[in-house]
């Protein structure tokens, strides 16, 4: 028992050695590597995305074609990578349309076409594949358009709430703005 009793000491001390030893690691600040000449790392390209005031013009510009059409949209600008950069719901839209505009925003930025164009893909097992590794948020319905600067997709804008050619319409009239 004696023998049991100094093991299981041990093997406690140990880990409780090793437990402290990573809580002080882990609060290190992690330093960037030096480059060959031991001078800091080069930061990574600032990736372009549309900005906060661009969004922002650009979700007056859907809310005023909508409101010449008689409809209530939700309309939502985000980057290339889908990530949200501005978001609009008028009143009187819908409430699945917030989540329905940022969904075809997101299937526009990613695949960097309009996502009425992705409806045929959606049954494909890559098309499905890469919904799941998104949460199952990329809508594949018509709505969203890629904004393009330079010839590269930096984010696009998505609409719901209208018929598809409405949302559409809303979309392209905000990604003119860019």
């Amino acid at each position: 028992m004696q023998k049991f009793t100094t093991v299981f000491l041990t093997h406690c001390t140990i880990a409780v050695l090793l437990l402290g030893t990573s809580g002080v690691l882990a609060h290190q600040a992690p330093r960037p590597p030096a480059g060959r000449d031991g001078a800091p790392p080069a930061r990574p390209a600032k990736i372009p995305r549309p900005t906060l005031p661009e969004a922002l013009k650009a979700l007056d510009t859907a809310v005023a074609n909508a409101r010449e059409a008689g409809i209530a949209l939700s309309c939502a600008v985000v980057d290339v990578h889908g990530d949200l950069v501005a978001f609009v719901r008028m009143d009187d839209a819908a409430f699945l349309t917030a989540s329905l505009a940022q969904g075809k925003a997101l299937a526009s930025a990613l695949f960097g076409r309009p996502s009425a164009d992705l409806a045929g893909m959606a049954a494909s097992p890559f098309f499905a594949s890469v919904n799941a590794s998104m949460q199952n948020r990329i809508v594949p319905a018509q709505g969203a358009v890629p904004i393009v600067r330079e010839g590269r997709v930096i984010g696009a804008v998505g609409c719901s709430g209208g018929a598809p050619a409405q949302d559409e319409a809303a979309a392209k009239a905000a990604q003119a703005t860019f």
